[in-house]
């Protein structure tokens, strides 16, 4: 207590010695003012609701003879006793004077026990009294009231936090399962945990992705205790952070506080799981309350809280429907080019077709399916047509191909060329010979100018033209 400390040790039981000018030695008297200077146990003297303040009482202009009193009167705020050194005989917080002070002087010390209710949290109120000077005769004198102990404020009452993992959430995708995959949105219902204490107005709940890493959050809904913010149309980020609001601590275990929607990338591996946390950042707190944010992972449930991959592949290329001149009934041998197919997650996409190319296609038209499955089982299958054709025309190209000798080729063609003609003129019998007479030419080149299973091979064809 400095000075005033050595002063009031002194002045114990031994009455006031008062430290007066005389009013010859350039004192003058006139009306009586005093002061108190206030100083309590908290930080740079400062005092709280609860706490004992401690106050000297100073004689700052006019005179008090011998004999007179000094009576302070505690005013607020809310207090539960005042006390007096040195004491006198009047009523409440009182100093008799005995020895006449002129213009200035130490009085005495007050002591004030403040109630533990006192001022709301937050705010601070000052130290109101009144004083009266006793001449004998008593009367109401100014009374100035400074010092650091001159404001009550909020005693330091440690707030209890809501405790980590602060939240959950409940995520639920687009497909008929309530899953979601790679390219679609993820809606997740965020509740309350239900640990420590309640959240309060002004406190602050931030729910980040962790994992998929590029996943972005396009949406944030409120529920009726919170308020996510101003968010622009159509922005995007990492986070939803709501706001809690009104009048009632919010507390328990399930309750709503809005909705996140998350936008998960193509990029992502089927398995990958929702990873999120939470921030919880307290309401603003009077000093010296620490008011740090912390952070922890949350529990993430639902059919969505895992990208499932349910999107099929997709064609990039098909092989168009196709005509080919038929080298045999039942073995033509047809080459395609293969099909390509991509998916939306990562991974190699198989594809197969039915039949392959390569393989050996009948007379007459067949549908090849495709097939494209990626790493999850997820297929498309697409389809086009291969068209193996037999005719007169076709027969004579096959003919001059696979015959060595142009002679021979000329003249089967020319046989075929004539059965065209007479099927055209409806002269079947005609044109049965015709026939006839190319597949006994082929068969006498056996061996010669065409191999046997060539000979056997375009022998089949021509008595498929037969009428």
């Amino acid at each position: 207590m400095g000075w005033r400390g050595i002063l009031f040790s002194l002045v114990l039981g031994a009455g006031v010695v008062a430290a007066a000018v005389p009013a010859s030695a350039g004192g003058q008297p006139g009306p009586v003012t005093l002061s108190t200077s206030c100083s309590g146990p908290g930080p740079n003297g400062t005092v709280a609701a609860g706490q004992t303040d401690i106050c000297g009482v100073d004689l700052t202009g006019g005179t008090l003879p011998a004999g007179s009193a000094v009576r302070i009167t505690v005013q607020g705020p809310p207090f539960t006793s005042v006390s007096c050194s040195p004491p006198a005989q009047l009523a409440g917080c009182s100093f008799q004077i005995s020895s006449p002070m002129t213009f200035h002087g130490f009085i005495g010390w007050e002591t004030i026990q403040f109630a533990p209710d006192g001022p709301s949290q937050g705010g601070g109120a000052p130290v109101t009294q009144t004083a009266e000077a006793c001449t004998p005769t008593c009367h109401f004198v100014p009374l100035r009231i400074d010092g650091p102990g001159a404001i009550v404020g909020t005693p330091y009452r440690p707030r209890p936090m809501p405790s980590a993992p602060y939240a959950y959430a409940v995520c639920t995708g687009p497909n008929a399962d309530g899953t979601v995959s790679e390219t679609q949105t993820d809606t997740c219902l965020i509740y309350t945990s239900g640990t420590g204490a309640p959240y309060l107005n002004g406190d602050a709940v931030t729910i980040a992705r962790v994992s998929p890493a590029d996943a972005t959050v396009p949406g944030c809904g409120d529920s009726p205790v919170t308020d996510t913010g101003a968010r622009g149309p159509g922005s995007s980020t990492t986070s939803c952070s709501y706001r809690f609001g009104g009048s009632n601590p919010v507390s328990g275990p399930g309750v709503f506080i809005g909705t996140e929607i998350l936008s998960i990338p193509g990029s992502v591996m089927p398995g990958e799981a929702i990873v999120e946390d939470a921030t919880f950042c307290p309401a603003p707190q009077p000093a010296p309350q620490p008011a740090t944010c912390s952070e922890s992972p949350i529990s993430v449930t639902g059919p969505g809280a895992t990208v499932i991959d349910e999107i099929p592949p997709t064609f990039t290329s098909m092989p168009p429907d196709m005509t080919v001149d038929a080298t045999g009934p039942s073995d033509t041998l047809v080459q395609y080019q293969a099909p390509t197919a991509t998916d939306n997650a990562p991974g190699a996409v198989s594809v197969s077709c039915s039949s392959a190319s390569g393989g050996m296609f009948i007379v007459g038209t067949t549908s090849v399916a495709c097939t494209a499955t990626d790493v999850s089982g997820n297929s498309a299958t697409a389809t086009f047509s291969v068209t193996v054709q037999n005719t007169f025309d076709s027969l004579c190209r096959v003919s001059s191909l696979e015959v060595t000798n142009g002679g021979v080729a000329h003249s089967l063609c020319v046989k075929l060329e004539g059965a065209a003609d007479a099927v055209s003129a409806g002269d079947l019998t005609s044109a049965d010979g015709k026939v006839g007479a190319y597949v006994n030419e082929v068969d006498a080149q056996s061996g010669k100018s065409v191999t046997d299973q060539q000979a056997q091979d375009l022998e089949g064809l021509a008595q498929l033209l037969m009428p």
